[in-house]
């Protein structure tokens, strides 16, 4: 037998009427229930410090939503069970629960915590309670005043349905997403209002005998039970919504990945306070929304993409809008309980905000991501590979932002690279991949890194690779190299006052190579650029930097942190900031004597990676012998140089930091079958003696005997 619970329900609900100034009761109840083990409704809140405090108010919506949730059988029924022993009801407790909408577990509250929660909001929904108990509540005004001032509340869009359909079935209607697509029924453009739902209303009852039919029908058919709905051509024929991705990493947050947070809030927030809130302005009710996140990918790729990185966007979670707070912000959103559809490769963006388009350049691309992304349709690799490039290469499909905002990109325009660990492994840089993971991992976090080895060891090359598998894509116009030296000056690196070319004595206020960088991060805030510093270590840090020392940390980033300048144009220039996601990598070498120890206050404001020289690697021997060089060369080469390294290690005026690195025999070009003995011993000639004897420049005899080694036969 079904909806047995129909009565228990509406008794409840009556009884609930005289509790309207008993809350604490109501929510000290829901504790009870916590303490015994049911998964009732949390009710710790949150006050404007973010600490957690008891909850003292409670709308009746949210306390019936305790045993309307996603839970077993036997919980719910206890549940009601001891709700009805406390209200003192005497109907029957439910043998079913058919039909019966439930909330999201995340996001069980009708009202917001109290750091965002008016004085007004609660009263508002126990008035809404109170008049949808009343005689003819579709016919009274002053329900239809109520139920859209209830809607005003934080917290309250369709879940509102769902309420009035638990404790007057016969009367409302829940318009979840399930009931939504079974009746062929959008939400209102506008937003949910009192006329959109009566109208609604009034349409599906021509068509159903009652609503807790209707209710049940869509549940089975969206569990594939059967329960087809009527063929009767809907009077509200349903209009293409519009589709958007959209991003949840926030840079310096904790944790980053904010979509846990936006699906137990019921929300999607816009990050920035200065981009894209025309874009979530104009997000409508109705339309869909999934979160992505963009990134490269090259091992465990479902199809074969020819040893190349590509571009991926992991689905994290799809849901619909249900309502627009119209700050540019915050939307909230109607997640799906259902797993999300996971990795999507080729047509990609790393848009914040990204509108899918129809019927424009990209139409087919944008049908099929729509497709996947909303209705679970397998991806066709195939196809994007056909039309990515030719049989030969898979070329780079990430799609960028059109430098002038059209948020409807283009399969074929100008293309980067991906790039990811796995291509720094294979271009030569024989770090083990769970170090690079780790380096990586901390120059997201900490924003700054120092590459630190004794001389060979590739710190250039490792430096500038790390900061294409930071973007995932190789950028060199998002990344910015300059030297230190002993004369390099705050007004070469951040602004000052310089010779004006071709006016000879002439001199004037000019931005520094950091500053210029910094202005072009700033205006690209949804991407990642890497300032390089070869020889930090040669300048006088603290006379370079200057007031920027503090600016370089992690936790001081961005406009809220901003310094007024040494230098200034005018008294109203806006103050300094470093841009979040701007980051830093430092190099030093260890074997210069000439160098000075990184000043503490600049060395705590970055982590470190060591490089050590490779020749015992196994990605060295495979990366030589993949390019043809002959076996008995790279034998000598790892074997001669790693006994001079173990000497020199072993030297207690050098130590493992004045090692020789393995770059010196790392050629350029893809065939080395070219190169035989003549080319190791012209290496070691012109590069490692002479550096050698600087070594022991105080005991040569020491110095030709290493050289030797190296040469003999």
């Amino acid at each position: 037998m079904s909806f047995t619970w129909i009565p228990f329900y509406e008794d409840l609900a009556h009884r609930l009427l005289d509790w309207e100034d008993r809350q604490p009761e109501l929510v000290a109840f829901l504790e009870r229930l916590r303490g015994a083990e049911l998964p009732a409704t949390p009710v710790s809140d949150r006050d404007v410090t973010g600490a957690r405090v008891p909850l003292r108010e409670i709308d009746p919506f949210t306390f019936l939503g305790a045993c309307n949730r996603t839970l077993r059988h036997e919980q719910r029924l206890l549940i009601v069970i001891e709700m009805g022993r406390l209200l003192g009801t005497a109907v029957p407790p439910p043998s079913d629960f058919d039909g019966i909408p439930v909330l999201n577990n995340q996001r069980s509250w009708f009202f917001s915590y109290a750091d965002e929660r008016k004085p007004t909001d609660v009263p508002a929904l126990w008035r809404t309670f109170r008049l949808a108990l009343g005689q003819s509540p579709l016919e009274d005004p002053a329900f239809a005043e109520s139920f859209d001032a209830a809607l005003a509340v934080r917290g309250v869009n369709i879940n509102l349905t769902m309420g009035l359909f638990w404790i007057r079935p016969r009367v409302f209607l829940n318009l979840d997403s399930t009931n939504r697509a079974y009746l062929g029924e959008d939400l209102p453009r506008g937003g949910l209002s009192f006329q959109g739902y009566r109208d609604i209303l009034t349409r599906a009852a021509s068509r159903f005998a009652s609503f807790p039919d209707l209710s049940l029908a869509a549940w089975r058919r969206s569990t594939e039970e059967g329960g087809a709905p009527p063929a009767v051509e809907s009077a509200h024929p349903s209009t293409e919504p519009t589709y958007w991705m959209v991003g949840a990493f926030w840079d310096g947050s904790d944790p980053p990945d904010q979509t846990a947070r936006f699906r137990q809030e019921g929300i999607w927030e816009n990050g920035y306070t200065d981009k894209y809130l025309d874009e979530v302005r104009s997000m409508a009710v109705g339309d869909r929304i999934a979160i992505k996140a963009a990134f490269s990918q090259k091992s465990g790729l479902p199809f074969d993409a020819g040893g190349r990185t590509v571009a991926c966007m992991e689905v994290k979670a799809v849901g619909t809008v249900v309502k627009n707070r119209g700050d540019g912000r915050v939307v909230e959103v109607e997640w799906e309980d259902q797993s999300p559809p996971g990795r999507w490769y080729f047509y990609t963006s790393r848009r914040t905000a990204w509108r899918l388009r129809r019927g424009q350049q990209a139409e087919e691309y944008t049908r099929r991501l729509i497709d996947f992304a909303f209705r679970g349709v397998p991806q066709d690799y195939e196809w994007f590979r056909q039309r990515s490039g030719n049989e030969d290469a898979v070329p780079d499909p990430v799609v960028p932002d059109s430098p002038a905002g059209d948020d409807e990109p283009a399969p074929h325009g100008p293309t980067l690279r991906p790039y990811a660990l796995e291509d720094m492994v294979a271009e030569g840089v024989f770090v083990p991949q769970e170090d690079l993971a780790r380096a990586l991992d901390r120059l997201r976090s900490k924003k700054n890194l120092i590459l630190q080895g004794p001389p060979g060891v590739g710190k250039t090359f490792v430096a500038r690779r790390l900061a294409y598998a930071l973007m995932q894509e190789e950028d060199p116009a998002r990344v910015e190299t300059v030297q230190f030296h002993p004369s390099y000056a705050y007004e070469d690196f951040v602004r000052g006052y310089r010779p004006v070319s071709g006016k000879a004595g002439t001199f004037a206020l000019q931005d520094g190579v950091f500053h210029r960088f910094c202005q072009r991060a700033a205006k690209d805030p949804d991407r990642d650029y890497v300032f390089i510093i070869d020889e930090i270590n040669r300048g006088n840090l603290a006379a370079i930097f200057g007031e920027l020392l503090m600016l370089l940390e992690a936790d001081k980033r961005g406009p809220d942190f901003g310094v007024p300048l040494v230098y200034q144009h005018d008294k109203e220039e806006e103050r300094f900031h470093v841009p979040p996601r701007l980051h830093v990598i430092g190099m030093m070498n260890l074997a210069d004597r000439s160098l000075a120890m990184v000043d503490f206050a600049l060395r705590r404001r970055f982590s470190f990676l060591t490089l050590r020289p490779a020749y015992r690697s196994d990605n060295f021997r495979d990366w030589l012998t993949e390019r043809g060089m002959d076996l008995a060369l790279v034998e000598r080469i790892v074997e001669r140089m790693a006994t001079l390294n173990k000497v020199i290690s072993a030297d207690p005026l050098l130590g493992d930091h004045y090692e020789v690195g393995h770059s010196f025999f790392c050629p350029k070009g893809r065939d080395f079958s070219g190169l035989d003995r003549a080319w190791f011993e012209g290496i070691v000639e012109t590069e490692i003696a002479p550096l050698l004897e600087e070594y022991w420049s105080d005991n040569r005899g020491r110095a030709q005997e290493a050289h030797r080694a190296l040469l003999a036969l």
